[in-house]
C-alpha cells in the first residue's frame, strides 16, 4: 500500500507548492499527481519516452517536466480540457480512468512510497484553480486515486 498525501497549497516555497515540495529531499519517494488537461495528457500518453510534452504548465502542472525524468516523479490527470469537466459522464470518466491506470502501472513498479494531489479542505475534495471542475468529477478522482494507493503492491 502506497500513502496518500492530500496537499493543500498556501503559499510558494512551501507545503502544497507541488513545484517546491518536488525538489525536497524528503519527498523523494512520491509520485506527484497534477491536475492536467485532456489534450496534453493524451499527448503525453501518447509519446511515453519521447520526452515530449515536458513543459512547465500552470497551477499544478508547473511540475509537468517532471512527468517525463526516469523515474517518473509527477503524472497528470485530466481535469478537462478547455475548461473543467462539468459532469462526470462517460467521456470525462473514461479520460480519468485512463489515466488512474497508468497510476495504478507508476505505483505497481514499487518506486513510489507516496502519492501526492492537490486538496481543498473547503470543499473537501481535489483541489482545482485553473479550472472550474463539477464536484462529482474532482470527488471520482480523489476516489480513485486513493483506490489506486491501496491497490498497490
Amino acid at each position: 500500500m502506497v500513502d496518500v498525501i492530500r496537499s493543500e497549497f498556501s503559499a510558494p516555497g512551501s507545503l502544497g507548492d507541488f513545484r517546491w515540495m518536488i525538489d525536497q529531499p524528503e519527498f523523494a519517494d512520491c509520485l506527484f499527481v497534477f491536475n492536467d488537461n485532456e489534450s496534453q495528457f493524451r499527448v503525453h500518453q501518447q509519446s511515453l519516452g519521447t520526452g515530449h510534452v515536458c513543459y512547465a504548465g500552470g497551477g499544478n502542472a508547473s511540475i509537468r517536466p517532471y512527468q517525463c525524468v526516469q523515474p517518473p516523479r509527477a503524472m497528470g490527470i485530466p481535469t478537462g480540457d478547455d475548461g473543467g469537466y462539468q459532469a462526470l459522464d462517460t467521456h470525462a470518466k473514461s479520460v480519468i480512468d485512463e489515466a488512474i491506470a497508468y497510476l495504478g502501472e507508476l505505483l505497481a513498479t514499487g518506486q513510489y512510497r507516496r502519492v501526492v494531489f492537490s486538496w481543498n479542505s473547503a470543499r473537501e475534495t481535489l483541489g482545482t484553480g485553473i479550472f472550474e471542475v463539477a464536484r462529482e468529477v474532482t470527488d471520482y478522482i480523489v476516489e480513485r486515486i486513493e483506490l489506486a494507493a491501496r491497490n498497490a503492491p
